[in-house]
Formats: C-alpha cells, sequence, structure tokens
C-alpha cells in the first residue's frame, strides 16, 4: 500500500497507526509494513505493526524476518523492540540461513550483539554455510564485535565454510590486531582449510609480512605443506613477495621443497617473472637446475612465461640452457612455442643447441609458426632457417600454422614463398588440415596462393569431403569455386562405406548441398546420383526430404543453364576462382555472380 510505505518511510507514526487502526490495509501489506520497519529502524513503527497483531516472526517472500532485518542494518532499538515481543531469537533467514546474531557480527553492530547474546541466542551457532558469528566477525575485521564473542565463550577453534577457523578468516583479510586477539585467546595454528592450508600459508599466500612475523614467533611449522604440496615459501614466490620470502628462509623454509607437480619456490618465481626473488633464492644456495614433474626447469617456465630477465638471470647462475624436458623441448623451443621473439633471440645469441630438438622433431619455425607469431617466424627466417623443414609427421611450418589456426603467421609463411601444397601426416596438406578443422578463412587464403583443391589425403580423402561432413557451406563454396573434383572416394568415415563427396552428403541427408552439387558438377553428379539409385530407393535411414531430392534430380537432365555455366567456367582461366577475378576479365557483375555460382542456395 502506497500510503503505507511512505509513512513508514518518513517514520510519520500517527499516519501509520490511523492507516493501521481504520483496517485500510490486508494482513499482507500488515506483515510487509513490519519488515519494511524492520529494515528502516523505524521502532515507533514497528510496534503500531506489533501492536495490531503482526507476529515478531513473520517471514517475508525472500524468506526475510523482521530480527534479522534489524539486525543486519544495526537497528538496535528494533532488535529491542522485537526481543520484548518475545521473537524467536534463534530464527533463521535469508539465502545463507543466518541467524540475527551472524548478521549483526557480519556487520559490525556491537550494540545488537549484546542485546541478542543477552536475550540466549546461541553465541556459536552456524549458518547455512557452517560459520559462526565470530568467524564472521573476524572476516570483516570487527574487532570490538571480535572481543565480545570472546569475552562470552565464543570457539575460537570452531571450523566454518571450507573448513576456515576464525584465524584462517582474519589471515585472508590481513586483520592484524584481530589475529593478535585470536592467538592470545588460544587460537590453533596448525589448523588447515579444506584446502590444506594453514593461517601461516594463507598469510604468504597474501604477502602480510607482519602476520607471519606473528605466526613464526609462535614456533609455528614453517614448512607444512597444502593440500597441493606448497608449502608458505612456495606462495611467497609465487606472487613476488621478497620481504615474505627472506623472512620465511631465515624461519628454516625448507629452500627446494617440492610441490605435488615438483615445483620448487625458483620455479614459482621464475614462472611469475620475479627475478628479485630468484636473486634471493639463489644467495641462499637454491638448485637452480632442480626439474618439475615434466622434466621442466626454472629456466623452461621463465621462457614458456616470456619474463626475458629472469632468464638473463638464470643463465647467469648457473641454468642449463639446453635441459630437454620430457617432450624434448629446450628452453628456446619453449619460448618458440609462445612466439616470444626476444627471448627465441637471447637465447641464439647465447649459443643455445638448436640441434636439440624436440621429441616431434619440429624446428623453431615450426613453434613459431604454431605460435602465430609472425614476428618470431620473420626473424628466424631472416637468420636462415628452412621454409620447408619438415618435422617427425612430414610437417611443414605452413602445416603447423594451419592446424593451429594462426591467420597472419599462415599468410606471412606464404607470402614467404612457402610449398602451399607440401603433404604431411597421412598426406594431409595446409589445405586439407584447413578445411578439416573448420577454417574457411585460411583455405580461402590458402586456395588464392595457389592450393591444389584435389590433393587426396593417404585415405583417399578430398578437402571437399571434408567440408561437406563438417557440413561447412563456406569451405564448400571455396572448394567448388575453386574447380575442385568430388568422385575420389574416401575410406574416412567407418558409418559409410567408401564414398565420394556427393555420395557423402546424401549419407549426411544434406540436401541442399546435394542441390548445389548437382547444378555445379551437372550430368557427372546426376550420373552418380543414378548409380545410387538402388541403394537409396530401399534405404530405411534416408527422411522424405532427402529421398523426394534424390528422385527430382535424377529424373529429369540438367537445364540448359547450368551446362552453359559448367561450359562457361571450363573455358576460364585456373585462376578465376573468386568474384574479383571474374570481374578482372571485364565481365558484368550479374554475369560475374552468375559464373561463381551466387545464385545457388546452400542454406
Amino acid at each position: 500500500m502506497p500510503g503505507l510505505k511512505d509513512a513508514i518511510d518518513e517514520n510519520d507514526v500517527q499516519l501509520v497507526r490511523n492507516i493501521v487502526g481504520n483496517l485500510k490495509c490486508s494482513p499482507g501489506e500488515l506483515e510487509e509494513g513490519l519488515l519494511r520497519a524492520s529494515t528502516m529502524g523505524r521502532a515507533d513503527c514497528a510496534a503500531a505493526f506489533l501492536e495490531a497483531g503482526v507476529p515478531p516472526n513473520i517471514e517475508g517472500n525472500d524468506g526475510s524476518r523482521p530480527l534479522i532485518l534489524a539486525s543486519g542494518h544495526g537497528h538496535a532499538v528494533v532488535v529491542e523492540l522485537l526481543l520484548l515481543w518475545d521473537c524467536d531469537v534463534m530464527v533463521k533467514g535469508g539465502t545463507e540461513q543466518s541467524t540475527a546474531l551472524h548478521l549483526a557480527a557480519e556487520n559490525g553492530y556491537l550494540e545488537c550483539c549484546r542485546l541478542l547474546v543477552k536475550a540466549g541466542a546461541d553465541i556459536n551457532s552456524r549458518n547455512g554455510l557452517d560459520d559462526t558469528p565470530l568467524i564472521l566477525a573476524c572476516c570483516n575485521g570487527y574487532t570490538s564485535v571480535v572481543k565480545y564473542l570472546l569475552a562470552h565463550q565464543a570457539a575460537v577453534r570452531r571450523r566454518g565454510y571450507l573448513d576456515r577457523t576464525a584465524l584462517h578468516c582474519a589471515t585472508e583479510n590481513g586483520h592484524l590486531q584481530i589475529c593478535k586477539i585470536l592467538v592470545s585467546a588460544k587460537a590453533d595454528f596448525e589448523e588447515d582449510d579444506s584446502f590444506g592450508n594453514t593461517p601461516l600459508i594463507s598469510a604468504a599466500e597474501k604477502g602480510y609480512v607482519e602476520l607471519l612475523r606473528l605466526y613464526l614467533a609462535t614456533g609455528c611449522d614453517v614448512n607444512r605443506t597444502s593440500h597441493s604440496g606448497c608449502t608458505a615459501l612456495h606462495f611467497g614466490a609465487q606472487h613476488g613477495d621478497l620481504e615474505c620470502c627472506r623472512l620465511l628462509l631465515q624461519s628454516g623454509a625448507e629452500i627446494d621443497a617440492q610441490e605435488v607437480r615438483r615445483f620448487t619456490p625458483l620455479m614459482m618465481a621464475a614462472m611469475n617473472g620475479h627475478d628479485t626473488v630468484i636473486d634471493l633464492l639463489v644467495e641462499n644456495k637454491c638448485n637452480v637446475n632442480m626439474a618439475a614433474y615434466n622434466k621442466r626447469t626454472a629456466l623452461h617456465l621463465a621462457a614458456e612465461r616470456g619474463h626475458l630477465q629472469c632468464c638473463r638471470r638464470l643463465l647467469q647462475v648457473g641454468c642449463f640452457i639446453d635441459a630437454q624436458d620430457s617432450m624434448g623441448n629446450t628452453p628456446i623451443f619453449v619460448a618458440a612455442t609462445k612466439g616470444h621473439i626476444s627471448i627465441v633471440t637471447f637465447f641464439i645469441e647465447q649459443r643455445a643447441d638448436l640441434d636439440k630438438m624436440p621429441n616431434n622433431h619440429n624446428s623453431l619455425l615450426h613453434c613459431a609458426a604454431a605460435s602465430g607469431s609472425v614476428p618470431c617466424c620473420k626473424d628466424l627466417l631472416q637468420r636462415g632457417f628452412d621454409l620447408e623443414a619438415r618435422n617427425r609427421d612430414g610437417q611443414t611450418p605452413i602445416i603447423s600454422a594451419v592446424k593451429a589456426k594462426h591467420r597472419k603467421a599462415t599468410l606471412f609463411l606464404l607470402e614467404s614463398g612457402c610449398d602451399v601444397n607440401s603433404r604431411g601426416l597421412h598426406g594431409m596438406t595446409a589445405l586439407n588440415e584447413a578445411v578439416f578443422n573448420n577454417c574457411p578463412y585460411l583455405a580461402k587464403i590458402l586456395l588464392e596462393h595457389g592450393a591444389k583443391p584435389d590433393i587426396e589425403d593417404d585415405g583417399g580423402t578430398l578437402p571437399l569431403w571434408f567440408a561437406i561432413d563438417a557440413g561447412n557451406t563456406e569451405s564448400i563454396k571455396l572448394l567448388i569455386n575453386a574447380g575442385c573434383r568430388f568422385d575420389v572416394r574416401s575410406t574416412l568415415n567407418d558409418t559409410c562405406r567408401p564414398c565420394n563427396a556427393l555420395e557423402h552428403a546424401v549419407h549426411k541427408q544434406k540436401a541442399l548441398i546435394i542441390r548445389y552439387m548437382v547444378d555445379v558438377y551437372c550430368e557427372s553428379a546426376i550420373n552418380c546420383l543414378k548409380d545410387m539409385k538402388p541403394v537409396f530407393d530401399g534405404s530405411p535411414t534416408l527422411n522424405s526430404t532427402t529421398k523426394s531430392c534424390l528422385v527430382s534430380l535424377t529424373a529429369e537432365p540438367p537445364s540448359l543453364k547450368t551446362l552453359c555455366r559448367k561450359s562457361i567456367r571450363s573455358s576460364l582461366h585456373p585462376r578465376c576462382q573468386t568474384v574479383d577475378d571474374i570481374a578482372s576479365i571485364n565481365l558484368p557483375k550479374c554475369i560475374a555472380s552468375y559464373i561463381m555460382y551466387e545464385d545457388l542456395v546452400t542454406e
């Protein structure tokens, strides 16, 4: 009721009483009025609703309660009023099913906490997330509330959400004074949360040096590990907290501790670019050549992340420049795979062994092409790297760039004169890979640079077959405009017998594509469909739309219009593959569009 809401908002008690007394609103509106008055802190208005018979424990549509709303907003007078009306002090509400004491503690309302505790609220009750009022007060840094709750026997070691204690929560939020209070209250330093983090580890992860000093002074275990095997020193190194790392080392932290991936603090510092922490760890005699689970060293990790200064420092202190990981990659190959040209250049200048190739025999140019870094590819070509080098699978850098779907790198290698039709693994060309990976934008570039659309792979599969299998109409149009064949049979698909591209369109029941191919290939396509007729006539799997399409296409010969188009195209230069190419021979645009099949529908 608008008038009632306005009266509550303006704290017009007399008007509220008049509306309530004259029975001008429904029971539901009276309940909403009490909830609103509790939220706004309008004690006299709330009293009017209570006197009118509204129960103090009513529940709103959102699960809210008057006492919870008043406590969460710090309205101590309303809290006191509701308690006088025998409100249930332990009622829960809201999405987290918190009590009034939870809300008062979470928001730092000391007077509300006092009233609720005095009225019998359970000081150690848990909300829906298992947090106690003490944990919530510690999370948000309300010192006075924390002191009050502890003075009234709040359990300092009780666990809450994710098994965090009050000390965990205060630590994660950097509340030094509260942590000191909890320490005095005998909080346990060695308790871990659901991730295995102790308060010391949490302090190191956040970079709270003073908290580290506080905990280390108590004699807590500096080498305690989380469930991932990380020590406090791992986290300090990961986040580049120099003072934290120094303090932990002075307190006996194991400098070469390995977590579950066998990463050391040095590796953490290297992969995150913290060269000053690297210097500190080296000064304290860390092992710079330790290897992780995949045999990568700190130098591999720094190179992979592109941290040049860290690479410089690690080499200066004795990191092995040609260490190989489990895949045979040395740091320079790892850097090239990520396209970090400055680091690749640096390692070359430092005489990295370029003959130590990865297990897949990728050259640096393969790696750079797969990364998509044109500057890195350009620099390597200028240094004399082979544009046609083949890896263990017979793939050249252009195929690596296409498989990784990098347009700019692909274009650069093509313009640098690479063999666009070289065959790689299973006889796949770059064009085959582009179509197979549903990259028509790469297929277009490759065709424009002389890629042959009719090179089949070792399984007899043409790019057109891949395009039809994926239903990629853009690739289908590109390949057909390039004059590709359709009649080579592929053995790739186990779900249907060996078939050519048109037959596969029938198997996939792509009626529009079948019509398109008939309009392009004319009598050759129709004859192919006629040869299939005994098969599809009795096929239980073909739907009615596809069968109707096949019947209509095989019933009549191709139109004169389609035959004329086929004849005109066969007389054109083979490089006329786009509308722009056709336009270059001064044909009207409408004729050019017709010749390029733009009047045909494929989707």
